[in-house]
């Protein structure tokens, strides 16, 4: 998952958003202060990395706030300039301003997401409102804006490349919707919402990583375990010394944690109790519940929209979108719902009948479903994914994702151990293009921890530019994965062997990126065009051809055998229908509560019972992520989680396109598609994709993939 920002300075900052921040004098001290830290210092580090052995986590609240006074004054720089103003006076020095900002914020953003601390969660309360205020010190700063409007307004006299000419529109539509044209009390109100909802979704966040750190299923009985995997059992049993147990194994609700156990344990009740602590993230009526802090979010979001001219929260966001708006992302929803409905329907039956056969009468169950899952797959399909995992060791199939890479790109990936890190878990690469120059850093961080958000993401601690000096990307991958115990290293499912190329997109999305402006590179394309490049990667991860590259027994280098593979594609076939109903209920649940058009009191228990009864979600599914804990609303993603959807048309599309070629690997479509990845987002979505295809999507191609016709 990739959390992106619109364009233009502003942007670079959202994810690290708003309260009112103070311009007062730098004192000496400060100065001192400033000298002595290493986030404000020049990085005589390769590559200009950031020295992560230098910097504590003390040091970022301090330096963001010099930063922010260094920011002000560049601004009032531009403000305060004499001469008329002109592209490269107001546009292009607001867009290259902030540098010391977005440099710092940038680290913060992705250390507070992969390694945080009290120190860091404690300065995380006090930056983000400060950084709201800023944004809209700038964005609704009349006499700033009126030099932009001065200059958008010669738009069609200017000559300027298609480049500058986007980054002039995005420029000029930034400030118009963050609401400068609001006066008086409106724009004071804004103002209020932003640092609000910035110390909102703070909090949420904190809520919960502390439930899902809490939680602690201590098994005592080794009955229990079932035919778990050794790796996850051990695990589980220095989960359980951690946490203080003498013996036994404790299970939490980190993914490699939590999986395993609803995958095969055959205690039922454990099962059950273990998944409800889960679906109940955030919803205990304790000090870490969320359901308070989602209605004042959703409340003021729609506030928001209305003061800045919108019906709905999703009208603001979608109309800068490749769907424009909610009308044709409900349309794309409930194409494709009422086919995966239907096969999950079908599917629930064949386990109630497998649940039945063991013996047991009650009704089928959510927490029943993983397990007897598996139960098919090995009785149906004679298919054990614990055989394949010791093809999928991670360091392998991340050199299978770089591999990928030389094939399609002709790039080439050195690993730099004098580059340092923000953990001993990290590992960091020099990127190499095909003519063996430098192209960036990525780092790689793969194995769960308490101090990690849940899920997978990619992070630019770096965006390419190349306004007067070419400047590299360096790019981040960060997962939560099963870390290696004993003398096992970490094997992954071919789900978690996707995740690793899913991820490795968006990187290559960052690095390939070659513009001119920071804020329209990489990734910084419309939300629902940025899955696309990620997700079309994991259809080369199991062809073949790739398989043989990298997918090999971590004891003996054998291959994974063809059979082998072919059980396992047509097993993941099975339980197709599961995973696109519980990702489209969130998808609608997401929508829902940001297509309303009223800011009335809503209970979320109530409403999302109520949205999830309106489409008939069945009881033995949950939506992928209810309410309390669905980071991605509260974050970058909110009336935007169906972006997965759509670009997964537009995935199942251009894959077809390789397919029809009878090569996987074309080069003539390689370099087309490497092209629009350099591209970022100089281009509309739709422009971008039909000069990678030649044409718009089809959704045919994504609806026979998933056996939906």
């Amino acid at each position: 998952m990739k959390h992106i920002i619109p364009c233009a300075f502003c942007l670079l900052l959202l994810s690290a958003c708003n309260t009112q921040h103070s311009s007062s004098t730098i004192t000496d001290s400060q100065t001192l202060d400033d000298m002595n830290n290493p986030l404000l210092q020049s990085w005589d580090t390769p590559f200009a990395t950031p020295p992560f052995d230098l910097i504590s986590s003390s040091h970022y609240q301090p330096a963001i706030e010099a930063a922010m006074m260094e920011h002000e004054q560049e601004i009032n720089n531009i403000v305060e300039n004499p001469d008329l103003p002109t592209f490269e006076n107001t546009i292009v020095a607001l867009e290259t301003s902030g540098e010391s900002l977005k440099r710092v914020s940038s680290v913060f953003n992705a250390v507070e997401a992969a390694n945080t601390d009290d120190v860091i969660k404690k300065a995380s309360q006090s930056i983000r409102p400060q950084l709201a205020a800023h944004l809209d010190n700038i964005n609704m700063n009349k006499d700033l804006f009126d030099r932009v409007h001065q200059v958008y307004q010669q738009i069609n006299s200017l000559t300027l490349s298609s480049e500058d000419l986007k980054l002039l529109d995005e420029t000029y539509k930034s400030f118009i919707r963050s609401g400068v044209n609001l006066e008086g009390a409106k724009q004071a109100k804004l103002r209020s919402i932003n640092q609000r909802l910035a110390t909102l979704s703070q909090n949420f966040d904190n809520n919960l990583l502390d439930e899902t750190n809490a939680f602690d299923l201590h098994v005592t009985e080794r009955k229990d375990l079932g035919q778990m995997p050794q790796n996850f059992i051990t695990a589980a049993e220095e989960e359980a010394r951690k946490r203080g147990h003498d013996s036994g194994w404790s299970f939490t609700l980190q993914r490699p944690s939590f999986y395993p156990f609803l995958d095969y344990s055959p205690n039922r009740n454990l099962r059950d109790k273990i998944f409800q602590a889960y679906a109940h993230r955030g919803n205990n009526n304790n000090a870490s519940d969320n359901k308070t802090i989602l209605e004042e979010i959703v409340k003021l979001r729609t506030e928001r929209a209305h003061l800045l001219g919108y019906q709905t929260h999703a009208d603001y966001v979608l109309e800068e979108t490749m769907a424009e708006n909610a009308d044709n992302v409900y349309k794309l929803l409930d194409q494709v719902w009422k086919p995966a409905l239907s096969t999950a329907i079908k599917d629930r039956i064949l386990l109630a009948e497998a649940m039945r056969a063991d013996g047991i009468e009650q009704p089928f169950r959510a927490s029943d479903w993983r397990y007897y899952v598996r139960k098919i797959r090995e009785q149906k399909y004679n298919f054990d994914e614990d055989q394949t995992r010791p093809y999928f060791e991670a360091n392998a199939v991340r050199d299978g994702a770089f591999m990928l890479a030389e094939k399609l790109f002709g790039l080439s990936f050195v690993e730099r151990k004098d580059i340092s890190t923000w953990h001993d878990d990290q590992q960091v690469f020099e990127v190499f293009d095909e003519s063996n120059q430098h192209l960036g850093i990525l780092y790689t961080d793969f194995y769960a921890r308490a101090t990690k958000r849940g899920g997978a993401w990619m992070n630019e601690l770096r965006s390419q530019s190349n306004v007067n000096s070419f400047v590299t990307p360096v790019v981040t991958n960060n997962f939560n994965f099963p870390a290696p115990t004993g003398d096992s290293p970490s094997l992954l499912s071919f789900t978690q062997a996707q995740t690793v190329f899913h991820e490795f997109g968006h990187a290559l999305h960052g690095l390939l990126s070659k513009v001119k402006y920071a804020s329209l590179s990489g990734t910084n394309v419309p939300r629902d065009f940025v899955e696309f490049p990620s997700q079309v990667m994991e259809n080369w991860m199991s062809e073949p051809e790739i398989l043989k590259l990298y997918a090999k027994h971590y004891q003996t280098g054998e291959v994974i055998p063809a059979e082998m593979v072919a059980k396992m594609n047509q097993a993941n076939g099975f339980n197709e229908g599961f995973r696109t109903v519980e990702y489209m209920a969130a998808a609608y649940l997401d929508m829902d509560w940001h297509s309303l058009k009223d800011t009335m009191p809503r209970k979320t228990e109530e409403f999302e019972k109520s949205a999830m009864d309106r489409i008939g979600l069945i009881d033995a599914i949950i939506p992928r992520y209810r309410s309390t804990y669905f980071a991605h609303i509260t974050g970058g993603y909110s009336a935007g989680y169906y972006s997965y959807l759509w670009s997964e048309i537009l995935d199942a599309d251009a894959y077809r396109a390789f397919k029809k070629t009878g090569d996987v690997l074309n080069p003539q479509l390689a370099q087309r598609f490497r092209m629009m990845l350099s591209s970022g987002g100089t281009k509309s979505g739709m422009d971008l994709y039909k000069g990678f295809k030649g044409s718009e999507p089809n959704i045919e191609a994504l609806l026979m993939r998933k056996g939906f016709l």
